[in-house]
């Protein structure tokens, strides 16, 4: 008889502990406003970078980093929707909130309803660009909004991170038409906390400035610690290179009827974006616009011919001038390669800006007479990525607005007291 108590008791106990397990889960589930996961081709296997991650009822998203992965902050008062999940050429997936209970791992299926694999149609690829820009105003906001979004730059050598700044705005979109240019806010900026010294010519660098000091001591003069500090300034642009990527702003050569003629335009494959079905323009310039060569895709909405993502390639050359002053001093620059994306995001039927990205490869060598030349790989990537979008707007107070002539750390100015873990950062 004591037995079997003994029994029932140790299997209460384990039934009490199970029951404090789900109802926990349960809790942890319902307050849970970070959801983390991976997204990757259900065929493949392989992940499925800058995919789209939104709220199916409100303009709030993030995107995938390089390799899939993700974390997404959703505010506590939309724990009530549905995630969304979307890469051109796949079928989206779809989960509710409430039935997110772990760390998701989402395959997407390409989708294979496309009814020919070439475009046939009776109109031109470059009539289907004509199209799209005679319907930038039904396609795209016509009336200023804000979006708060997240930036950020890396300066990689040699694979090694070197810096790495990342800041979140609120910027305001004007009116296209409105003679008030976009303006924009620096609500947070984080720099990396270690920076790593820029390698490329170091040695030479302290030489030149061991070189210097002891000379100006011979002399009795103060040496200047700035003239030759051991730093490079490599400034590739910063924010203000991606931050007004929008279609209405920069249209790129491929877009501008004045170098039309310059480029070549051919159908690509249809593809699909959440069941819309997309036409494919690919262009290649013909030959060198202002020292670059372009070359890339342009998706266009089948029927309302709205642009939806535009990825561009190219290289740009050393101007002839310039390489003879190079050789002098014993630097080569190989002719760097960039890469550009914009991309769209549909809301009420208007197409708004998701994501905005830049990346350049740079390989820089310094010749040397009696020992191996040194040889430095550089990348730089950018990307702003629209967070949330807001139609109540005004524009960015004078005493606010972000001057991309001076350093990000001293115009931070978080009026709507912000935290790092309430955005949608593209994960490391």
């Amino acid at each position: 008889m004591h037995l079997n108590r003994r029994i029932i008791k140790i299997k209460m106990n384990r039934l009490i502990i199970f029951l404090f397990i789900l109802l926990s889960t349960s809790v942890f589930s319902q307050n849970k406003s970070v959801i983390s996961g991976n997204i990757s081709n259900k065929e493949t296997g392989e992940p499925l970078p800058f995919a789209s991650i939104s709220l199916k009822n409100y303009p709030i998203g993030t995107i995938s980093n390089e390799n899939g992965a993700f974390d997404f902050y959703i505010p506590k008062s939309k724990l009530n929707d549905i995630i969304v999940i979307s890469f051109i050429g796949f079928n989206s997936y779809e989960i509710p909130i409430s039935s997110v209970k772990e760390k998701l791992e989402i395959t997407l299926q390409p989708s294979n309803n496309l009814l020919d694999e070439i475009v046939l149609s009776e109109i031109t690829p470059l009539d289907y660009i004509k199209r799209a820009l005679d319907n930038l105003a039904t396609n795209y906001p016509q009336e200023p909004y804000q979006s708060i979004a997240y930036y950020r730059e890396k300066f990689i050598e040699n694979g090694a991170i070197i810096n790495k700044d990342e800041g979140v705005f609120k910027t305001y979109y004007s009116n296209p038409s409105d003679t008030i240019k976009n303006n924009h806010q620096l609500l947070l900026y984080k720099p990396l906390e270690d920076p790593q010294q820029f390698q490329f010519m170091r040695e030479w660098i302290e030489k030149k400035a061991a070189k210097e000091k002891k000379k100006a001591n011979d002399k009795g003069e103060t040496y200047d610690e700035d003239k030759y500090d051991g730093t490079i300034d490599m400034d590739f642009g910063g924010p203000e290179s991606v931050i007004d990527l929008d279609i209405n702003q920069d249209k790129g050569n491929y877009l501008n009827p004045k170098y039309f003629k310059k480029y070549e335009y051919t159908f690509g494959e249809e593809t699909t974006l959440n069941t819309e079905r997309l036409v494919t323009i690919n262009f290649k310039a013909k030959r060198k616009i202002d020292y670059q060569k372009d070359w890339g895709k342009i998706l266009i909405h089948k029927e309302t011919y709205a642009i939806i993502l535009i990825e561009q390639s190219g290289k740009f050359s050393i101007p002839f001038l310039v390489r003879p002053i190079l050789f002098a001093v014993g630097l080569k620059i190989g002719n760097p390669t960039f890469s550009k994306v914009i991309q769209y995001q549909k809301y009420n039927n208007i197409w708004y800006p998701k994501l905005f990205r830049w990346d350049a490869d740079i390989k820089l060598t310094k010749r040397r007479s009696f020992e191996a030349n040194e040889n430095s790989n550089i990348n730089i990537g950018q990307v702003f990525s629209i967070n949330s979008l807001d139609a109540f707007t005004t524009p960015i107070p004078l005493e606010k607005r972000f001057d991309t002539s001076e350093d990000m750390d001293n115009q931070v100015y978080n009026d709507l007291n912000l935290n790092w873990n309430e955005i949608n950062i593209v994960k490391d």
